[in-house]
C-alpha cells in the first residue's frame, strides 16, 4: 500500500489508485487515447440517441401529451449533471470502468461491483431488444428471410466493429452518429415548415393540435410523471462517454470541450422532435408500435420516405447498438482486473481492444435473444422499463460517488483540474430527481414491471456479491485489485 501525505497525515491507497504516481486507475497496458473531440461527441450522442427516441417516443408521447416535451426538457438538465459529474471524475482520474471504478475507490468494492454488474446486464438486454429490431426492420427489404438469421448477422457486424481499434471503431460511431442527429434535425426543419403552413398541398395545422385534444397536458401530472421513466431511457446511453473518457486524447482539454455540445444538441433534438411530432398529428394518434415518425412523413408524399426512415432507424438502431457493445465490453474488462469477473476477460491485444470480453459478451447476447421471441408482445417496454430502472440506479450511485469524490482530502490537495459551479446543490438536486424518476415507475402497469425486474436484478446481484466474497474472498492487497 501507498502513503500519501494530506495536511499533515497519512493516508493510505493502494498504488493503482494513487494520484500523484506514475500510474492511474486506467493502467499501464491501456495507455493509448486515440479519440479527439468530434469522436467523444459523437460517442455521446451516438450512445444515447437510439431506440428510445425513435422507437418509443410513441409511449410516453401517448401517457402525456405533447406536454411530454417538458418531461425530455427536464431529462435533458438531469443528464446534464450526471454528464459533469462523469467529467470532473473522468478528468482527473482517467479509468476503463468509470462510474465502477470510481464507486469503487469512493463508496467501497461492493458500489463498484454492484455498478459495474448493473451496467453490464442491462446492456446486454438492451442489445438483444435493438438485435431483433434491426432485424425486423430489415425484413422491411428482405421479407422472406428469417428474423433469427438477420439477428446473427446483425450481431457478427457489431462484434466486427468492436474488434477493430477504438480509433476505427469511433468513425464508424462517428458517421451513424451524424446520422440520426441529421434526420432528427431534418425532422424538426421540415415539420416546422408544415406548421408555419409553407409545404405545398399540405395547410398547417397551427396550433390545433396542441390544443384541441384535452389541451397541452391532457393528461395532468400523474401522465406526465408516468411518462419519465421512458423519457429518462432516451437519454441513458448518454454514460458510455464516460468509458469513452479513457480512450481520449488530452482529456483535460478534450472532455470540457464536449460535455456542453452533448448537453446542449441532445436536449434540442429531442424537445424539437417532440414537439413537431405531437404539432403534426394528435398526441393520441401517435404509434406506439415501431417508428412514430415514419407515419407522419408519409403523410407529406415524399417518394421513398418509407424506405429512406427505415433505414435511417435501422442504422440509429445498429448505432446504439455499437455503442452498447463498447461499453458492456469495457466495462466486464475492467471488472475482470478488479477481481469482479474471470480474469481473462481483462486481456487486451496490443491495440488495447479487450477482445475477450466483447466476444463473450457477444456469445451470451445470442444465447439470450431467442428469450424475445418467447416474451409477450410488450416486451419493449418491460425492457426499456427495467433498462431505465437499472441505468437511473447507477446514475444515483453515480451522484454519490461524486459527493465522495469532491470531498476526498486527496482531490482537495491535487487542486481542480476541472470543477463545474454549485457543488454540492447540483448533485444532490441531481440524487433527488433521480429517485423521484425511479418512484414514478410505479404509475404505469407496464413500467411497473420493469421496476419489479429491476429490483429483483438488484437483490440477485447484492446476493451474488457476498456469496463470491464467502467463497471466493479477494486479496486484500490494492495493487491486486487494480487495473494494471
Amino acid at each position: 500500500m501507498a502513503e500519501l501525505k494530506s495536511g499533515g497525515h497519512k493516508i493510505k491507497a493502494p498504488p493503482w489508485q494513487t494520484m500523484t504516481g506514475r500510474k492511474t486507475l486506467r493502467g499501464r497496458r491501456d495507455g493509448r487515447r486515440q479519440l479527439g473531440l468530434a469522436e467523444l461527441i459523437m460517442m455521446g450522442l451516438g450512445g444515447a440517441i437510439g431506440s428510445g427516441i425513435f422507437v418509443a417516443v410513441g409511449i410516453p408521447v401517448r401517457l402525456a401529451g405533447p406536454g411530454v416535451a417538458v418531461m425530455f426538457l427536464i431529462g435533458g438538465v438531469i443528464t446534464a449533471l450526471v454528464t459533469m459529474m462523469l467529467a470532473e471524475m473522468g478528468v482527473a482520474e482517467p479509468a476503463r470502468g468509470s462510474f465502477s471504478a470510481y464507486a469503487e475507490k469512493y463508496l467501497g468494492r461492493f458500489a463498484g461491483f454492484l455498478s459495474g454488474w448493473i451496467y453490464w446486464t442491462s446492456g446486454i438486454l438492451t442489445l438483444a431488444t435493438e438485435m431483433v429490431a434491426a432485424a425486423l426492420l430489415a425484413r422491411f427489404w428482405l421479407p422472406h428471410w428469417p428474423v433469427w438469421l438477420l439477428s446473427l448477422i446483425f450481431a457478427a457486424l457489431v462484434t466486427g466493429l468492436n474488434l477493430l481499434d477504438v480509433r476505427a471503431l469511433s468513425r464508424v460511431e462517428e458517421w451513424l452518429a451524424l446520422i440520426k442527429a441529421g434526420v432528427l434535425g431534418l425532422f424538426i426543419i421540415v415539420g416546422a415548415i408544415v406548421l408555419l403552413g409553407l409545404w405545398p398541398g399540405h395547410p398547417s395545422p397551427g396550433l390545433s393540435n396542441y390544443i384541441d385534444h384535452g389541451g397541452f397536458f391532457p393528461t395532468g401530472p400523474r401522465g406526465l410523471l408516468a411518462a419519465m421513466l421512458l423519457v429518462m431511457f432516451a437519454y441513458a446511453g448518454v454514460q458510455v462517454i464516460g468509458l469513452a473518457m479513457a480512450d481520449t486524447r488530452q482529456p483535460e482539454r478534450t472532455v470540457p470541450r464536449s460535455i456542453p455540445i452533448i448537453n446542449t444538441v441532445l436536449p434540442l433534438l429531442y424537445v424539437g422532435a417532440v414537439l413537431v411530432l405531437t404539432g403534426l398529428v394528435p398526441w393520441s394518434t401517435v404509434k406506439t408500435n415501431g417508428s412514430a415518425y415514419v407515419p407522419v412523413i408519409m403523410r407529406l408524399g415524399i417518394p421513398g420516405a418509407a424506405g429512406l426512415l427505415n433505414a435511417v432507424i435501422l442504422s440509429a438502431v445498429i448505432s446504439a447498438m455499437n455503442s452498447n457493445l463498447y461499453g458492456v465490453s469495457r466495462m466486464i474488462s475492467s471488472l475482470s482486473r478488479r477481481r469482479d469477473a474471470p480474469f481473462f476477460l481483462g486481456r487486451a491485444d496490443r491495440r488495447g481492444v479487450p477482445v475477450y470480453a466483447v466476444l463473450l459478451s457477444a456469445v451470451i447476447l445470442l444465447l439470450i435473444v431467442g428469450l424475445s421471441y418467447l416474451l409477450p408482445k410488450r416486451i419493449f417496454v418491460y425492457v426499456a422499463s427495467a433498462g431505465g430502472v437499472t441505468s437511473l440506479f447507477n446514475w444515483v450511485i453515480i451522484g454519490f460517488t461524486h459527493l465522495r469524490f469532491r470531498r476526498h482530502p486527496l482531490r482537495r490537495e491535487k487542486g481542480r483540474k476541472l470543477r463545474y459551479a454549485g457543488f454540492p446543490g447540483t448533485t444532490w438536486t441531481a440524487i433527488v430527481l433521480l429517485l423521484l424518476v425511479l418512484g414514478t415507475a410505479a404509475l404505469s402497469r407496464d413500467q411497473l414491471v420493469g421496476l419489479i425486474a429491476g429490483v429483483v436484478l438488484l437483490l440477485i446481484y447484492v446476493a451474488v456479491f457476498y456469496l463470491v466474497r464467502r467463497f471466493m474472498p479477494s486479496s486484500t492487497s490494492g495493487a491486486a485489485r487494480g487495473e494494471d
